[in-house]
């Protein structure tokens, strides 16, 4: 071995008995990681304001969402003919996630409290929108959507061709609207 080779690992023996390693059980070098510090770290207390973000929008609903149009017969009046309705909904499990969605939209929905049940660990939303208010929430996310653009691109199609948002009039909506609008039914049904 040379002197240089030798000194080079004296150095480094002294270097490394100079420095110690941090110990788990010793607190006072932690600085900023002690438990105090932790509390007053505002990223672990209180969640920070989001900016919004229409992709993230079109995301939260490509894996939470449900786009659908909803077929139903009023049991009061079983002689009235069959009603259609667009809607969105977003089930989560996080109340402020759904409120940030809708206030970043600014589109009026509905935040409803699931009926708990065993298999719920934590008290379930659903944020709703129906009509042309589902309308705009598909129009404004369809562009960034992934797995749900099919869908997305079958409701507009549905409220296009489907005269949704008009009145039907004094005689009802003719034979040719219904046969549109339980097309688009089916069609809502085979995607999912």
């Amino acid at each position: 071995m040379s002197n240089e080779e030798m000194t080079l690992d004296i150095n480094l023996a002294q270097h490394s008995s100079n420095t110690s390693m941090p110990d788990a059980t010793n607190t006072t070098n932690l600085g900023s990681c002690t438990p105090a510090a932790l509390e007053t770290r505002p990223d672990r207390c209180k969640r920070t304001k989001q900016a919004f973000s229409v992709a993230w929008a079109a995301g939260f609903v490509d894996g939470e969402g449900c786009i659908c149009i909803y077929r139903q017969r009023y049991i009061a009046d079983l002689n009235r003919k069959l009603a259609y309705r667009l809607g969105i909904s977003i089930t989560q499990n996080d109340l402020q996630v759904l409120e940030h969605f809708q206030q970043g939209l600014g589109i009026v929905g509905n935040i409803y409290e699931v009926r708990r049940t065993l298999q719920h660990n934590r008290q379930v939303y659903i944020l709703n929108f129906t009509g042309i208010n589902a309308l705009r929430v598909i129009v404004a996310v369809q562009p960034y959507l992934v797995r749900k653009r099919l869908e997305a691109q079958t409701a507009i199609d549905y409220w296009e061709q489907g005269l949704c948002g008009k009145r039907p009039g004094r005689l009802g909506w003719p034979p040719s609207v219904v046969a549109t609008r339980e097309r688009f039914y089916q069609k809502m049904k085979s995607l999912k």
